[in-house]
């Protein structure tokens, strides 16, 4: 395991060792490229930088669309916390984050956190960069249980993108062209950066420290790392460093072709108490109790980015982008009270895209080659889990578990190409056109493999004998899934006077659902004055969301596991073990695409130096997939037990209203020297759903005589669909902006002041005693019930300094919460206990630059 070990560190090192010396050969190159330029008199004024303002909507070219928009200048003085692309939407009226995100119990992690979008599930939102989709399909939901056997943990995206190092970020969140598919909720597309002419670049660093910042808990609870088990084995973090750092430079190789090349990393040590002592191990056909010892131990987060785009500009008509980007993440975890229980969790995604941009005399054609490579690995100590339960005390029974969750390895190999044309605007008779058009196809494969067959065997200890109980077992081996999707569109948006109706088809197909999906898009707008000022807009759309490969990998995850029944022998890959095969899951053969069905009504309204956005949008999400359990008998053990069995179905919805205010000025105000942007914005979301929306498809309660359309709630019962949603569910949400530029001084400083409303938080029961409630044809009822929380308020700021004295030279400083006020985010059940939790407090970062 060692050499294993070592040989991945140097893999992992190889490309930053190959990246930096290019980017040491980007700056000499930059360095020479200058001093010519200035030796022959051709060097040009340095560009001052631009302020940018966030935009809602574009009335001139699309005043259908739902559109937020930052641009590089905003990215870099925006607050970034972990400098994930999330991190960037914290002012998005429309976009909800979970509740469980700037949790003050885990300042340690950097994953980014998971958003939704008008009542969307987090995973059926869509990210793409430079155009191509970099979602993670393989399992994208982490179900809260702790550690499982069966599947690793995994997020939505597939790719962890650095924020400072793309150009730009937009956001659509209603009337959305038929250009986009594969989710429910809404767009988030990024832009790397590309050579357009200059040469230059930017060395980073910044760093946090738990010392530096305030922690915030429920004064009940003991926040102590001691306290983290095998079920959440990193659910508190009392202390914790992060540090990000990288580079980006950019640079001519000839007069037309050039490249951009970045790389960083995010990086947290968390330091936690292992506690250790008595446990058991199996040495051959024995089960021996073994000792360990107890003290600190690091886990460990980190985020790599690399990526170089090449741009070549060969005519004034043509332009050829190549991309080619990795990104990795990677945790070293150990659970606690559990001996030899160390694991090494990846989360990899490497990618290469072409684009070429060519204009004709009929308009502009892109065309897109792209292939992604997206990993989930789980590295383990041990291939078995051996649980102890020692009834020599009665009264004061006890159990062991050592062993750590098995290795196991999730891939998924994208190949596409896509084709779009957008013509140029022309008239028929006294109505002018927009089109565009499109198709593509994406062949998809997709693979789960385990190595090593993983045992779990269960051991009794009573009256000085050691029994052998029962055992699970998840035989090795691997099983793949593949299939193709198509997709063809087209969209016209037609003006005739001050009316402008855009109609889209489109239609996806793929061969694992092997349906034809059809999703019409319509949008009216009018120009109420014919000045492009005041535009009312109305729209109905149909979204439909990604076929999702966990469906098909379930099958692969869940097969190769196995029981033993009332005894086993030793060792466990003894011939005499009589191993039951135990599926658990049926239903993916009759799948259907979730979709989400979109009525909406728009004001855009320009007064004086303002733009205002009135919106508000209805989503009715149906077909959504979700477990239910279904009771079977299994006669394999030759015994009529009653089991429960995973069923996939489309029987699950959600609805949901949104109503946001938005303002901001069009121009900056210049004030003393002083450039100052300001945006406002209010919104009002409800959205109710009989499915979790943080689990989705992963939700399950395998209890018997479970009944998933009812649920008890504050009392009642009622229909499941109009349980209001557990996450994602702030009522009243109002964010204040305002970013300051003093160029003169090289002083920047932005302001976020955010305020949500008070609210009913639904938590289900976890007592373990009275979970359910009987209803009366035999059957129960999940039990729900709420928790008040209050209102809160927090003030985060960013300030930048970058003197012409200190020629390129910089520093920053982001702070988060700057009145360390105590909000609370959510509740949390634990031992038995309902919690208070919440945000964090005062936190700070600092960093330094240097631009060349």
């Amino acid at each position: 395991m060692k050499t294993a070990i070592s040989y991945q560190i140097k893999l992992r090192l190889s490309p930053y060792r190959v990246l930096n010396v290019l980017i040491l050969a980007v700056a000499l190159a930059c360095q020479a490229h200058a001093q010519t330029a200035i030796d022959t008199g051709t060097a040009s004024p340095a560009k001052p930088a631009e302020i940018e303002v966030t935009v809602t909507a574009d009335p001139a070219e699309n005043p259908a669309t739902g559109r937020y928009v930052l641009t590089a200048g905003q990215i870099e003085t925006r607050p970034m916390a972990n400098s994930n692309l999330t991190d960037l939407l914290r002012s998005h009226p429309v976009v909800q984050f979970s509740n469980h995100s700037q949790n003050s119990l885990t300042q340690g992690e950097i994953k980014p956190d998971a958003i939704s979008m008008h009542g969307s599930r987090p995973y059926e939102g869509l990210f793409t960069l430079d155009g191509v989709r970099m979602n993670n399909d393989l399992d994208p939901v982490d179900p809260g249980n702790g550690v499982t056997l069966a599947y690793g943990t995994s997020s939505e995206q597939g790719f962890y993108l650095d924020s400072r190092l793309i150009e730009s970020l937009a956001v659509y969140d209603s009337n959305i062209s038929a250009r986009y598919s594969g989710f429910t909720g809404g767009v988030v597309e990024a832009g790397s950066r590309s050579w357009k002419g200059g040469q230059g670049g930017r060395i980073f660093f910044r760093h946090t420290d738990s010392d530096w910042n305030e922690t915030i808990t429920d004064d009940r609870l003991e926040f102590d790392s001691a306290n983290n088990d095998r079920s959440n084995p990193a659910r508190f973090q009392p202390d914790y460093k992060k540090s990000d750092y990288g580079a980006w430079a950019e640079t001519g190789l000839t007069k037309n072709l050039g490249i951009v090349v970045s790389a960083s990393r995010r990086d947290s040590k968390i330091p936690m108490l292992y506690l250790g002592g008595a446990s058991y191990d199996i040495e051959g056909e024995e089960l021996v109790e073994i000792d360990s010892p107890t003290g600190y131990r690091n886990q460990r987060r980190q985020s790599d980015n690399l990526s170089a785009k090449l741009s070549w500009y060969p005519t004034a008509e043509t332009t050829l982008h190549w991309t080619m980007l990795y990104s990795g993440y990677e945790e070293d975890m150990f659970m606690n009270g559990s001996a030899n229980s160390g694991y090494h969790n990846e989360h990899d995604g490497l990618g290469g895209i072409l684009n070429l941009e060519q204009a004709t005399r009929l308009g502009k054609l892109e065309l897109t080659a792209s292939y992604r490579d997206m990993k989930d690995a789980r590295d383990s100590d041990t291939h078995y889990q051996v649980q102890v339960l020692d009834y020599t005390d009665w009264e004061n029974q006890k159990s062991f578990v050592s062993g750590g969750p098995g290795s196991l390895d999730s891939r998924q190999k994208n190949a596409e190409l896509d084709a779009v044309f957008t013509f140029d605007r022309f008239q028929t008779g006294a109505v002018g056109h927009r089109m565009l058009a499109g198709a593509g196809l994406n062949h998809v494969k997709a693979d789960f493999t385990r190595d090593e067959t993983h045992y779990a065997p269960t051991f009794i200890i009573s009256g000085g004998y050691v029994m052998p109980y029962q055992a699970d077992a998840f035989f090795a081996g691997s099983e793949d899934a593949r299939y193709t999707s198509y997709h063809v569109f087209a969209e016209d948006a037609m003006k005739w006077k001050r009316l402008t109706l855009r109609l889209g088809l489109r239609m996806d197909r793929d061969d694992f659902i092997g349906r034809n999906n059809l999703a019409p898009r319509a949008s009216l707008s009018l120009d109420v004055f014919g000045d492009e000022r005041s535009v009312v807009t109305v729209g109905a759309n149909r979204y439909y969301g990604s076929s999702m490969l966990t469906y098909a990998l379930y099958g692969a995850q869940n097969n190769g596991l196995n029981h033993v029944y009332y005894g086993f022998t030793l060792p466990l890959d003894s011939p005499d073990n009589d191993w039951t095969p135990t599926h658990d899951y049926e239903g993916l053969d009759s799948l259907k695409t979730p979709y989400s069905d979109e009525l909406m009504v728009a004001l855009n309204q320009r007064w004086r130096n303002s733009q205002w956005f009135l919106q508000y949008v209805h989503r009715a999400h149906r077909d959504e997939v979700r477990s239910r359990p279904k009771y079977d008998a299994d006669p394999g053990t030759g015994y009529e037990f009653w089991r429960s069995i995973r069923e996939f179905t489309n029987d699950s919805e959600t609805d949901s209203d949104n109503v946001f205010l938005s303002v901001r000025n069009i121009k900056p105000v210049v004030w003393r020297g002083i450039g100052n942007t300001f945006g406002a914005s209010v919104a009002w979301q409800e959205t109710k759903s009989d499915t979790a929306l943080e689990l989705g498809y992963s939700e399950l309660d395998l209890t018997l005589n479970v009944d998933p359309r009812y649920a008890w709630y504050n009392g009642s019962v009622i229909d499941a669909r109009d349980l209001p949603a557990t996450d994602f569910n702030a009522p009243w949400k109002v964010n204040l902006d305002w970013q300051a530029e003093w160029k003169k001084a090289g002083l920047s400083m932005f302001n976020r002041v955010t305020w949500e409303s008070s609210r009913d938080q639904v938590y289900k029961h976890n007592s373990g005693t009275d979970d359910y409630y009987p209803l009366p044809d035999g059957r129960r009822a999940r039990k729900y019930s709420t928790a008040r929380i209050g209102s809160l308020w927090r003030w985060d700021v960013t300030l930048q300094w970058q003197p012409a004295f200190a020629r390129g030279l910089g520093f920053s400083a982001e702070v988060s919460n700057v009145f360390n006020r105590k909000n609370q985010a959510d509740v949390m059940t634990w031992n038995d206990t309902t919690y208070k939790v919440y945000q964090p407090g005062r936190q700070v970062w600092l960093g330094v630059f240097f631009d060349f």
